[in-house]
């Protein structure tokens, strides 16, 4: 219908905004729905339920066996976000299995870098030996939006290895909300242990105060 629209005001010299707003509607329209055809046929193939199984996986250490699972749920995927996933989880699987070529060679499958976790991502550049680089996408993606657990403990090791302990303290204790009280004390060790004692002590006297760390 909106290109039947948009062909009748191309008629009309005085309709032509009518056009080109009809002709945009008439190819989102098909965009949603070629979107929608390809979600179905995911769910038809069973993928979301592949993925999870590769997670479960993955959670107890079967790298290798998580990795078959990923892969033929890349080669299947009909939608660019279960195509992500899939490769993502590649990813993070090629690494655990010390092979960050790989896992870089992966991500570069993904249609867009912003479609990729910047976890992911950065964890993978880093292990390629490009920590800076790391270093960079995590803080962009941290003045975006709040990362991961995971992810700040990541930028937490990035700050330790490149911009010195004190820096990590720093950010640890920036960050206290977001971590658990056993990933505080283990920053608080480690600082002890390169004797960074300034940076240790201004941590340890704020674990020793009441604030919203999680414990478990």
């Amino acid at each position: 219908m909106a290109f039947v629209v948009a062909g009748f005001a191309l008629f009309h010299v005085e309709a032509g905004l009518a056009a080109v707003i009809a002709l945009i509607c008439g190819f989102a329209l098909i965009f949603a729905r070629l979107l929608r055809e390809r979600e179905a046929a995911d769910a038809r193939f069973g993928l979301a339920d592949e993925v999870a199984r590769a997670k479960a996986l993955m959670q107890r250490g079967a790298y290798r066996q998580a990795l078959n699972v990923t892969q033929r749920v890349a080669e299947q995927a009909q939608s660019a976000r279960m195509q992500s996933s899939a490769l993502e989880l590649i990813a993070w699987c090629q690494l655990a299995l010390d092979r960050p070529r790989d896992a870089r060679a992966a991500l570069s499958c993904v249609g867009s870098a912003e479609m990729i976790d910047p976890y992911c991502y950065a964890a993978v550049e880093d292990a390629c030996g490009h920590s800076s680089w790391a270093l960079h996408i995590v803080e962009r993606a941290a003045r975006k939006r709040q990362l991961s657990r995971e992810a700040t403990l990541f930028r937490i090791d990035l700050y330790a290895r490149l911009r010195g302990i004190e820096a990590a303290c720093a950010l640890t204790l920036s960050q206290l909300g977001r971590l658990r009280l056993e990933d505080a004390e283990r920053v608080l060790r480690f600082a002890h242990g390169a004797g960074h004692e300034r940076a240790a002590v201004a941590l340890a006297r704020a674990l020793a105060r009441p604030q919203p760390v999680r414990s478990g």
